[in-house]
């Protein structure tokens, strides 16, 4: 029998492809972050299909609830559906798989509980957590629970990261609330806390997320030097002094550079 050519078994594989998957496919990798939302002219654009093409398919999956439409202004985004399958692709997929023993360590060393966090559809979810010995346990669904960009040492971290203008639009979408009494509701002041966790490389909140815990947060870059997601640890306030602090930001910052240096960033 002839031995099967790296030719003949693409022509193979091709003529198990459906044309209509392809062009849905497409359509969702159209997707990114900086195009959270889009209209029906702009994916038909970007898409390279046609305009019916394009409407066909939306209903389609919208009818099966992968892509919804904003009520305020009538763009089309991706579902929620994509949070379920993000969380069980994490048993396989390189974030997940690189991050577990990074955060058990974080965990023992700082005594704390250890938290991943990435920002998804305007969304703070968590991708992990390893609960400490100690007293804090923070009701984080893995892959469900969805917070306010803005929320917590995570939220913070991730949002000084962002450009500028998408912040701005993050902030304007999801106002500032006060979760405690310590919480930063000014729109200036927040913004000028964004900058010093920019100019310091991490997060230090105190009781503004949650009455009683402290915590420290640090994000994590990939190769392409983008930060993709946020690390950090949480504790009671019962345990708190100077040196504890130096502690925590020195264990969070090791946890975070490890994991960005195992996807590949390089200083």
């Amino acid at each position: 029998m002839a031995e099967s050519t790296p030719q003949s078994q693409t022509k193979d594989d091709d003529k198990y492809n459906i044309r209509a998957v392809e062009r849905a496919l497409s359509l969702l990798d159209v997707f990114s972050r900086e195009r959270r939302k889009l209209t029906l002219d702009e994916l038909t654009k970007l898409s390279g299909l046609s305009k019916p093409t394009v409407f066909r398919l939306l209903s389609t999956l919208q009818n099966h609830r992968y892509i919804l439409t904003d009520k305020s202004d009538g763009r089309y985004q991706l579902s929620s559906v994509f949070l379920a399958l993000a969380s069980s692709a994490l048993v396989s997929f390189n974030l997940g798989t690189v991050t577990r023993p990074h955060l058990v360590e974080l965990r023992n060393k700082a005594q704390a509980t250890a938290l991943l966090g990435v920002l998804v559809e305007d969304r703070l979810v968590y991708l992990d957590k390893r609960e400490g010995k100690g007293p804090v346990r923070l009701a984080a669904d893995i892959g469900w629970r969805r917070d306010p960009p803005n929320y917590g040492m995570l939220g913070m971290t991730l949002m000084a990261y962002l450009d500028p203008s998408e912040a701005d639009r993050l902030l304007a979408e999801y106002p500032l609330s006060g979760y405690t009494r310590k919480s930063i509701t000014d729109m200036l002041l927040f913004k000028h806390r964004l900058q010093e966790i920019r100019e310091r490389g991490y997060t230090v909140e105190f009781g503004e997320a949650i009455e009683g815990v402290w915590g420290v947060a640090a994000p994590v870059w990939n190769s392409d030097r983008e930060v993709v997601a946020a690390v950090g640890a949480a504790l009671p306030m019962t345990v708190i002094n100077n040196e504890r602090i130096a502690e925590a930001i020195k264990l969070v910052k090791s946890c975070a550079n490890d994991i960005s240096s195992s996807l590949g960033h390089r200083d």
